[in-house]
């Protein structure tokens, strides 16, 4: 052997292989931040895919419950309370996650859709008390046939014309529980 190649092999002590490690070791933790990121984002895609099919559900049982007011309006049903179908006449603010809130009306459960999401609904007339809205010292929530300047405005498609009666307001409450044990409430505001 030569000297010269000699003196090159004497040299050399290893940095080469410290350099090698650490980049393996960076490449390592990297590798695993990219996998923890994907899990991430499939746990908020998954949960974003929930909460879509609860608002889905909750708009199925919002429009049962419309059905039900629209199915009710004209026979003087919607001044009593009736409990086992979800309606009260008057307004109230229930402890919303009582079990006994949504218990008292089993037709008010929506049947559990495609995504295992059961929905119930509840009804509450923005009044004071039960009874007609023209008693004296009811106060209900109602969108009003006129304006303040007097002039007819409208809060729907058929619009006012200034004959007819205030249009009382409905609060609607819906609780849908989904099926990975989680809950979520609602609420719809309609005037009929």
């Amino acid at each position: 052997m030569r000297p010269q190649s000699i003196s090159l092999l004497s040299s050399q002590r290893g940095y080469m292989l410290l350099l090698v490690l650490v980049a393996l070791v960076a490449m390592m933790i990297s590798g695993i931040a990219l996998v923890r990121s994907m899990d991430t984002n499939q746990l908020v895609a998954g949960n974003l895919a929930s909460r879509n099919s609860t608002v889905h559900s909750a708009d199925q049982a919002v429009q049962t419950a419309v059905n039900w007011i629209v199915a009710n309006a004209t026979n003087g049903a919607l001044y009593n309370d009736a409990p086992a179908s979800g309606y009260y006449a008057e307004e109230a603010e229930p402890t919303w996650s009582s079990p006994a809130v949504w218990s008292q009306c089993a037709t008010c459960a929506i049947a559990v859709d495609g995504a295992g999401n059961q929905a119930s609904y509840v009804i509450h007339r923005m009044c004071t008390a039960a009874g007609s809205p023209t008693n004296p010292g009811q106060f209900c929530s109602t969108a009003n046939s006129s304006g303040s300047s007097g002039t007819v405005t409208s809060h729907k498609n058929n619009a006012f014309d200034g004959t007819t009666a205030a249009l009382n307001f409905y609060r609607i409450t819906v609780q849908v529980s989904g099926p990975r044990n989680t809950l979520s409430l609602s609420q719809a505001f309609v005037t009929l």
